[in-house]
């Protein structure tokens, strides 16, 4: 049985196969086979960036992945909802590395949240103890944690792999404090930017954005028992690219949103067109024409 932290999981899995979005069949000749398009479910776990004080950053669906627009110096916490009434581990990196243990992101070996069913959690940084984070603040790629330990090339993405729990075993878990509660008590502050990347903010602004290990704040977990159903291939895959908003226009990615001026009285078809009558029931159809 692995061990999990409680809005933290602790779920440390051997080597094995590839996931399966990562193998391709091929025939004979070399091609790929084609295979029948399967339905897309509904994911089971959202993911939203959003700020300390709770609202959302500019983001857009676009080519498979969540863009999201983040500024120089901003604090930002990576929000994750379950919306099954299954237990969940999710195992979460920024810039390729692991929110736990900082390690390059490995979701086959490395560990993460739990959420319980319908339930949510809030990563607010790279975590250092059971008791502390590292804050995330949007930097210059120069003063990013990732390119700090050696991989910069990493950096601008953020990774959520979900893995659902296997039959229950008997055991009792241990419930985690409530994921509002575990928040730094701050958090409800203003958010506002540290004062080394103030000095930053006119020298990079149009620079990639990366995400520093800020300052510590309060977030306190526990251990608690998790057994994945599959311990090596993820039930779900989430991919969040972020940057300044000027470099994800430049790159073509729809960050503002679309606003259509029109009065509401050229044209617009009425939902309610019968409402000036008085009929209590549906009147027959006109006669049926005859053509000839």
């Amino acid at each position: 049985m692995s061990r999990t932290l409680a809005a933290l999981a602790l779920c440390l899995t051997a080597a094995a196969t590839l996931p399966a979005s990562t193998a391709q069949a091929h025939g004979p000749g070399g091609g790929a086979h084609r295979r029948p398009v399967a339905a897309v479910a509904a994911p089971t776990v959202r993911v939203m960036i959003e700020a300390p004080e709770g609202g959302a950053f500019a983001s857009v669906e676009h080519r498979g992945a969540m863009f999201v627009a983040g500024e120089l110096g901003e604090r930002y916490a990576v929000r994750l909802v379950n919306d099954s009434a299954d237990r969940l581990e999710v195992v979460v990196s920024v810039d390729g590395r692991d929110v736990l243990s900082g390690k390059v992101g490995d979701f086959k070996r490395q560990r993460g949240y739990v959420i319980d069913p319908f339930g949510e959690v809030v990563i607010d940084g790279f975590r250092r103890s059971l008791d502390h984070v590292a804050a995330f603040r949007f930097s210059s790629v120069r003063d990013s944690y990732s390119a700090r330990r050696g991989t910069p090339q990493h950096v601008g993405v953020i990774g959520v792999a979900v893995f659902r729990e296997k039959a229950a075993s008997g055991w009792a878990a241990t419930r985690p404090r409530a994921a509002a509660d575990a928040r730094d008590e701050s958090s409800a502050a203003p958010r506002s930017k540290s004062p080394r990347m103030n000095k930053d903010v006119g020298g990079a602004r149009g620079e990639k954005l990366g995400t520093e290990f800020g300052e510590s704040l309060v977030s306190e977990v526990i251990e608690v028992p998790f057994v994945r159903r599959n311990q090596t291939r993820p039930d779900e895959l989430h991919r969040v690219v972020y940057d300044s908003a000027e470099r994800l226009r430049a790159r073509g990615v729809p960050i503002d949103p679309v606003f259509v001026h029109e009065p509401w009285d050229r044209g617009d078809p009425s939902p309610w067109p019968g409402a000036v009558e008085e009929r209590q029931f549906a009147p027959p159809p006109p006669p049926r024409r005859t053509w000839r």
